[in-house]
C-alpha cells in the first residue's frame, strides 16, 4: 500500500482555496502511485476556525467543497480529509471529522476526541465550537483496517491520548488497537515548539512498537496567527522503525510504500535556533500574505532586535518588500546610526531617518499646560515615554501610506517585565520575536551570521550593551537584571520544574516575579505574537490584571 500524506498550508476561513490546494496534492499523490491520501486536521477550513464556524454559510460551504472534492476525485485515489461536518450528537452542532471522499462520495470516518469541554488552551481552542466527538473510525482499504484518529498533539501533557485513559473511562487508542487495526492514521494539527518534534517522534515510535502496527501522522505546514507548524508529518512501521519524515517548515507530499518498507526521509532542524528561525521566518511570510499585505515596515535602532527582525523579514519577503526606519532621538549615539545602516545596506534594505526631536520639543509645548497641573516625581519616565510614541506614530503613519504591517521587535524578556512603552515600541501588527528571551535572540542571531558566512548583523551590535537610548547613558540593566540573569529565572517561574517548586526564592527572583504578574496589562495589549516556546504569553499564561499578588 502507498499512503500519501499531504502536508497542507491551509489559509483558515478560505474553504475555496483550501479546496484546490487539497485537489493538487492529491492529484500529484495520484501521479506518484499513491492508493489513499490523507491530508491534516481541519485541512479543508483552516485550523484554529474560531468563529468561523458559527457564521451560518460556513458549514454548508463546506460541505459543498467535500462535493466537490468527491466529484473531481471520483476516478483517483482515496481522500481522508479534515473537515468540520455536522454533528449526530447534537442538533446545531458540529464535529471536527476526518471525511473519507472515495468514488464520487463523502463520509465521516472520524471524530476528534475532546477530553474536556471546558478546557481552553492555547493549543486547541476550538474545543468550544465542537461538539463531544468520541468515535474513531476503521477503513477497510486495500486489504488494510486503518484506525483514524484526530489529535492535535501526540505529546500534549494534558492530552496525553496515546496513554492514559480519559475520565469517562474512553481511550480511543486502545479502542483500536483491542478491534484489530493494522495501522493508525493520525490527522494532526500540532503547533511547532521548541523540542515538540523530537519528542513527539519518540512518543509515536514507541506507540508503533508497542502495539505491533504502522502508524502514519500528518501534520500541517505554515502559519496561522500565533501558531506555525512545521509539518514534517510522519510514518513509522510495526517494529517503531522510521520509514519517512516530511519537510520541515514547508509543504509537502510524502508518499510511504508499506509493501518496500520505504519512504522519504528529511532532515531534522541541526539545532534550535535553526528550527526557531525557521519557524518564525514562515510564520512571519504567513502572517503578512495572508492577511493580504505584501509589504512590511519596522523601526531601525541599531539593536539586537530589531536587527534580527530585519533579518527575518527579508528571509520571509525579499528585501525590496521590507523598509526600515530610523527614529534618532538627541540620545541616539552615532553608533547606534551606523549599525542600523550597515545592516540594511548587508541585507539590501531600503531605509528613511525621521529626526524625532522637533516633535518631541512640540510635544513638550503642547503638554506644557496639563502637566503643570501634576507634580513631577522621581523616576518619572514621561518624556521617555513620549519619545517611543511618536516612534510608534510615525511607523503606523508610513504603513498606512505604504499599504504595509508594521513588525514588532520587541523580545519576551521586554514583555515579561514591562520595559516598553504602550503604544510606542509595544505597537505592531505581529510580534516576532516577542516569545524569544533577550538570550535566545542574541543566540538566534549568532546563528544567522554563522549560517550565511558573514556579518550580516555587525560585531558591533553583539558587544555593546542593551539600551533604549531614552536618556543620556541609559542601560536596560538600570531597569531590570542583566540578562544572563533575568531570562533564566524567567524560564523557572514560567515553566517551573517539579523538583524546584519549594525551593526558596530570593529576593531578586521576588521582585522579578512580581514585575511579571504587574505587566500583564501591557501584554494584554502587545501585538499578536508568534508562539516558538511551551509557555507563550497569552496562550500557555495568564494572570488577572486587576490583581495584587500578597500572601500573610
Amino acid at each position: 500500500m502507498k499512503i500519501a500524506l499531504l502536508q497542507c498550508n491551509s489559509v483558515t476561513g478560505d474553504v475555496a482555496g483550501n479546496q484546490e490546494r487539497i485537489l493538487e496534492a492529491a492529484r500529484q499523490a495520484a501521479r506518484e502511485g499513491a492508493d489513499l491520501c490523507v491530508t491534516p486536521e481541519l485541512a479543508l477550513c483552516g485550523v484554529a476556525p474560531g468563529h468561523y464556524l458559527r457564521a451560518v454559510d460556513f458549514a454548508e460551504g463546506c460541505r459543498t467543497a467535500l462535493r466537490n472534492l468527491a466529484e473531481a476525485l471520483k476516478d483517483g485515489p482515496p481522500l481522508l480529509v479534515g473537515a468540520p461536518v455536522p454533528s449526530v450528537y447534537a442538533a446545531g452542532l458540529l464535529s471536527n471529522a476526518g471525511v473519507l471522499v472515495d468514488k464520487g462520495q463523502w463520509q465521516v470516518a472520524s471524530r476528534k476526541v475532546y477530553q474536556n469541554m471546558g478546557r481552553n488552551s492555547g493549543q486547541d481552542d476550538d474545543v468550544r465550537y465542537f461538539d463531544r466527538g468520541v468515535s474513531c473510525g476503521i477503513l477497510s482499504l486495500g486489504g488494510w483496517r486503518l484506525g483514524v484518529v484526530l489529535c492535535e498533539d501526540a505529546v500534549a501533557e494534558d492530552g496525553a491520548f496515546w496513554k492514559t485513559q480519559y475520565a469517562s473511562g474512553h481511550n480511543p487508542l486502545m479502542e483500536l488497537v483491542q478491534r484489530g487495526v493494522d495501522a493508525v492514521v493520525h490527522m494532526a494539527a500540532a503547533p511547532y515548539c521548541v523540542g515538540a518534534q523530537e519528542a513527539g517522534e519518540h512518543m509515536l515510535s514507541h506507540v508503533a512498537a508497542r502495539h505491533h502496527i504502522h502508524l502514519f501522522s500528518v501534520n500541517p505546514a505554515g502559519g496561522n496567527d500565533s501558531r506555525v507548524y512545521n509539518g514534517q508529518s510522519l510514518a513509522f512501521d510495526p517494529t517503531g522503525q522510521l520509514l519517512a519524515r516530511g519537510k520541515a517548515f514547508a509543504e509537502d507530499v510524502l508518499v510511504v510504500d508499506t509493501a518496500r518498507g520505504s519512504g522519504r526521509v528529511e532532515e531534522l532542524c541541526r539545532s534550535a535556533e535553526e528550527a526557531g528561525w525557521r519557524a518564525l521566518t514562515l510564520g512571519t511570510r504567513d502572517f503578512v500574505r495572508k492577511c493580504g499585505a505584501e509589504r512590511a515596515i519596522l523601526g531601525l535602532s541599531g539593536g539586537m532586535d530589531s536587527a534580527l527582525v530585519c533579518c527575518i523579514a527579508v528571509e520571509a519577503l525579499g528585501a525590496d518588500k521590507v523598509t526600515g526606519v530610523l527614529m534618532p532621538s538627541p540620545y541616539t549615539s552615532e553608533d547606534s546610526l551606523t549599525d542600523a545602516r550597515r545592516l540594511a545596506d548587508n541585507l539590501g534594505v531600503s531605509t528613511v531617518t525621521l529626526p524625532i526631536e522637533p516633535l518631541m520639543q512640540a510635544f513638550e509645548a503642547t503638554l506644557k499646560p496639563g502637566l503643570d497641573l501634576f507634580p513631577p516625581y522621581a523616576g518619572e519616565v514621561t518624556f521617555e515615554n513620549v519619545q517611543a510614541r511618536i516612534r510608534g506614530t510615525l511607523l503606523t503613519s508610513l504603513a498606512n501610506r505604504a499599504r504595509a504591517l508594521v513588525l514588532n521587535t520587541g523580545n519576551k524578556s521586554e514583555g515579561a517585565m514591562g520595559y516598553c512603552t504602550l503604544y510606542g515600541d509595544a505597537v505592531g501588527a505581529l510580534g516576532v520575536i516577542a516569545d524569544l528571551t533577550k538570550s535566545q535572540v542574541y543566540a538566534v542571531a549568532r546563528w544567522y551570521n554563522a549560517h550565511r558566512g558573514a556579518e550580516i548583523i555587525p560585531r558591533n551590535v553583539f558587544d555593546k550593551a542593551p539600551s533604549a537610548e531614552l536618556r543620556p547613558g541609559q542601560k536596560d540593566a538600570d531597569s531590570i537584571p542583566p540578562y544572563e540573569e533575568l531570562d533564566p529565572m524567567l524560564e523557572e517561574l514560567l515553566e517551573p520544574a517539579a523538583q524546584g517548586r519549594d525551593k526558596p526564592m530570593s529576593d531578586v527572583c521576588r521582585e522579578v516575579r512580581d514585575k511579571l504578574f504587574r505587566a500583564e496589562f501591557k501584554r494584554r495589549q502587545e501585538p499578536l505574537a508568534l508562539h516558538v516556546s511551551r509557555v507563550p504569553f497569552g496562550a500557555g499564561w495568564q494572570a488577572p490584571v486587576a490583581g495584587r499578588y500578597r500572601l500573610p
